[in-house]
């Protein structure tokens, strides 16, 4: 093996001879090339990971250089994990410091072994953040849902905004905020980059100027976004709540044809949800690499004996890692959406971006033609 190679992950999966269970064990080995003066954590997209908190799951210490962690999985489970010393200052890096991308893998129908070598942390500087916030953007800190988290709210006023005061704006809803406007609040450092692409888009004229309202997450994120009691929560106060909220203060054009909700992910499930279960209100809805179905969880299954609504959905995916995971929903709610009467290309567009990863680059890359189906300039 190359010694200057300073990252191995690598799977060995052990089959059981005894009788079949309906669960799969899953244990991490971790190794660690220099020891560390803090304890280790393994965090990600489930609960029993810590919901992306960087210090709720601490791993067992073997020795200096080992640890473990282990648990009981259902087959199929969509996983996505890093490793911190407690802090995202701290993470699992490459030989260079830089930090690793997210971790993934389907859980087997076997049990599993995951083997991982790490090499490097972050050095604790802050990262480096590639952008800024373009335009003008204003604030609504801990806005209170009834039974959830409060979060914060970024709103992005177009350029037009402050000098025009007779004019009235279509109005974009997103979820995960701290994503979509600042990158300094992007969970990775890298956000949508919509502030750029909206102003780029105007001055080109080929988009309408829009309001932009980014709804940050909580660490109830998974509940939120989807169907629970906290996701039915969240999605009343989201189209009633939240809108009289962006009504009131600003100078919006109300009516569903120029309200539209937007998501990746589980946020675009829930972006699906709004518009499906709240037509009077959002005229349609972007759904960029949308959960509609995983492990156990079929949304599809759940509407399927509804009405055809009078909206029009923007569905994309990509064909990397997560995103190959989620494809069979995506292709069975386009299948379900077309058998009630959606018309592709009418009401129901959908892009497929094989070279694409579950990540907010590549959400960026999908936004502008998203954008332009709902906002577009109709007199070019």
């Amino acid at each position: 093996m190359n010694n200057n190679l300073l990252l191995i992950i690598f799977c060995i999966f052990f089959i059981s001879c005894g009788q079949q269970s309906d669960k799969v064990n899953v244990n991490w080995k971790i190794k660690l090339n220099t020891p560390v003066n803090s304890d280790v954590y393994i965090t990600g997209n489930q609960p029993f990971l810590g919901g992306w908190s960087p210090n709720k799951v601490k791993l067992e210490k073997v020795d200096d250089l080992h640890y473990q962690f282990s648990k009981e999985l259902d087959p199929k489970q969509l996983i996505e994990y890093k490793f911190t010393l407690g802090d995202w200052k701290f993470q699992a890096a490459d030989k260079n410091g830089k930090e690793w991308g997210n971790l993934e893998f389907e859980s087997p129908l076997s049990d599993t072994t995951i083997h991982v070598e790490i090499s490097n942390w972050t050095d604790g500087s802050t990262p480096k953040i590639s952008g800024q916030i373009t335009g003008d953007v204003e604030y609504f800190k801990d806005f209170k849902i009834e039974g959830l988290l409060n979060r914060d709210i970024i709103v992005w006023l177009p350029p037009s905004y402050k000098r025009n005061k007779r004019q009235k704006y279509p109005v974009l809803y997103m979820h995960d905020g701290q994503n979509t406007i600042d990158p300094k609040t992007s969970s990775f450092g890298v956000d949508w980059q919509v502030d750029e692409t909206v102003t780029q888009l105007v001055e080109d004229n080929l988009l309408q100027e829009i309001i932009i309202v980014g709804v940050y997450c909580t660490d109830d994120r998974s509940d939120d976004y989807g169907d629970t009691k906290k996701g039915k929560l969240y999605r009343k106060a989201f189209a009633t709540e939240l809108k009289k909220l962006i009504d009131t203060n600003y100078r919006t054009v109300p009516e569903k044809e120029n309200t539209i909700v937007a998501g990746s992910s589980m946020g675009g499930l829930v972006s699906f949800m709004l518009a499906w279960e709240y037509p009077e209100v959002y005229g349609g809805a972007i759904c960029m690499s949308p959960a509609f179905k995983y492990e156990d969880f079929d949304y599809i299954d759940i509407i399927k004996n509804d009405p055809k609504k009078e909206v029009v959905f923007y569905i994309d995916n990509g064909g990397k890692g997560v995103d190959k995971i989620l494809q069979p929903g995506v292709d069975k709610m386009i299948s379900h959406l077309k058998s009630i009467g959606f018309t592709m290309d009418k009401n129901l567009f959908l892009v497929e971006d094989k070279t694409a990863k579950h990540s907010e680059g590549d959400w960026a890359k999908r936004f502008p033609n998203a954008i332009q189906l709902y906002f577009g300039k109709k007199d070019i």
